[in-house]
């Protein structure tokens, strides 16, 4: 169920007993594919909150229903609030250039707070989105997102390892973006590594086909929390 009623705070809930998967195999024989289960029912508003787990655990195809591009196999899950969906590649014409693409996506103060997260995180307006690296691709996406919710209320952004690609310097400075104001805003981040992050207000592991969520910090730092999530 998505909801979008601007003055309510963004929430996601997932309820127990949620399956996250798809279905495979031959068309005349379609099976599901249980990759995640849900055993106690979740509730996070505005804020940071990192989703950190193995490889082949499942988190893209979690993030991907939680977008509404898949559906859940069961249970039941509860969006309120406009939601944005970042992949992990962008996916644009290789000849188009950032300012280009800004300027069509965004107007007014919304352009000029791109422009400025451009500065930022020295990202070049003038190359070619198919001539930047990974990380400057990277750095184009966040600045869409960024820039879509500093302009909006009551937005989810869900991003899928959004830091790939970027170096230690550029990480920092993301975390710093994330850690101001929350205002409204509610952001779900699949991560690689936790280092970075010291302000954030949940963590999400997926441990043994199971979905764990700590609401708050374990000990000193996300890292022990996620070491403490996946025992």
């Amino acid at each position: 169920m998505r909801l979008m009623d601007p003055s309510v705070p963004p929430t996601l809930q997932i309820d127990s007993g949620t399956h996250f998967g798809y279905h495979g195999g031959p068309f005349w024989n379609r099976r599901e594919q249980r990759l995640v289960e849900v055993g106690t029912t979740v509730v996070i508003g505005p804020g940071l909150h990192l989703f950190v787990a193995p490889n082949g655990a499942g988190k893209t195809t979690l993030m991907r229903t939680l977008a509404g591009l898949n559906r859940i196999l069961a249970g039941g899950l509860h969006v309120q609030g406009s939601v944005l969906y970042l992949s992990d590649e962008l996916k644009m014409d290789a000849e188009l250039r950032a300012e280009t693409l800004f300027r069509a996506m965004f107007k007014g103060p919304a352009l000029e707070r791109a422009r400025q997260l451009s500065d930022t995180l020295k990202l070049s307006l003038s190359t070619p989105i198919g001539h930047l690296s990974r990380g400057n691709r990277q750095k184009v996406l966040l600045i869409m997102a960024e820039t879509r919710l500093h302009a909006s209320r009551g937005s989810v952004v869900l991003m899928d390892e959004p830091l790939s690609g970027l170096d230690a310097e550029t990480r920092e400075t993301v975390a710093g973006l994330w850690a101001e104001p929350k205002g409204r805003a509610l952001r779900l981040v699949v991560l690689h590594e936790l280092e970075s992050m010291r302000h954030a207000d949940s963590l999400f592991t997926i441990k043994s086909g199971t979905l764990r969520h700590a609401p708050e910090r374990a000990g000193g730092s996300w890292v022990e929390t996620y070491q403490a999530l996946q025992k």
